[in-house]
């Protein structure tokens, strides 16, 4: 695996484009601002649509798991699917570090996790990064 990459703003600039959000140099919280619960599904489908390119996959996932917060209800096994589909995408280690950013791997109690960790952790599991 390649050494771990910040993406570029250029890239999280198309994805609020693509997505018809707000970006701004000076938005330090950029995925907590324009989340949104109720595009969910529509940031889902822009992430599985540019799966291959790991650096709007980044800002996708962000975007994406930030979104899916505040209402995880029949959203769990889609999630993790598309999750484990990313990942087998781009086997980037950005994604991966993703990945274990969200999961909060140290973080046994649910208050020390975001509400989708333990489906990140699942995604985790079924691509075998767990295992690293």
């Amino acid at each position: 695996m390649r050494d771990v990459m910040y993406p570029g703003g250029d890239s999280k600039l198309r994805v609020a484009r693509m997505a018809g959000i707000a970006y701004e140099d000076w938005m330090q919280d950029w995925p907590i601002e324009v989340s949104d619960p109720d595009r969910l599904d529509e940031f889902v489908d822009l992430l599985t649509t540019n799966q291959a390119d790991w650096e709007l996959s980044y800002w996708l996932l962000e975007l994406v798991l930030e979104s899916a917060r505040d209402d995880l209800s029949a959203q769990t096994e889609p999630l993790v699917d598309v999750l484990v589909t990313v990942w087998e995408a781009t086997r980037a280690p950005e994604i991966a570090q993703q990945f274990e950013y969200w999961a909060c791997l140290e973080a046994s109690d649910p208050d020390e996790m975001f509400e989708v960790s333990p489906l990140v952790r699942e995604a985790r599991r079924r691509t075998g990064l767990d295992a690293n």
